[in-house]
């Protein structure tokens, strides 16, 4: 004998089954990216992210500066990112 209680049970959610994707069929994008003249999408399964305003100004100069975040494509963010890691210094060994 233990002295651990009992797991609980959740109960079975009531309702329709979420609907999946068939396989093989191409995501389609919702939300765009709010960099200017960029036409791709910015949703989370196509490797769009949501990066803070400040810090998007520092690499883009045609953004507004303020408080909020962005949604930006992939390539973006990559981009973003490549900007970034430059700042920070290496030598803490």
């Amino acid at each position: 004998m233990s002295n651990r209680p009992k797991r609980r049970r959740l109960p079975k959610p009531k309702g329709p089954r979420p609907k999946k994707r068939e396989p093989g069929k191409p995501i389609e994008g919702e939300q765009e990216c709010q960099i200017p003249s960029c036409k791709n999408f910015a949703d989370k399964s196509l490797g769009g992210r949501a990066i803070s305003r400040d810090s998007a100004g520092e690499v883009w100069s045609g953004l507004n500066v303020g408080k909020g975040r962005i949604r930006v494509c992939r390539t973006h963010y990559k981009e973003w990112k490549k900007e970034r890691t430059d700042d920070h210094d290496r030598d803490y060994w």
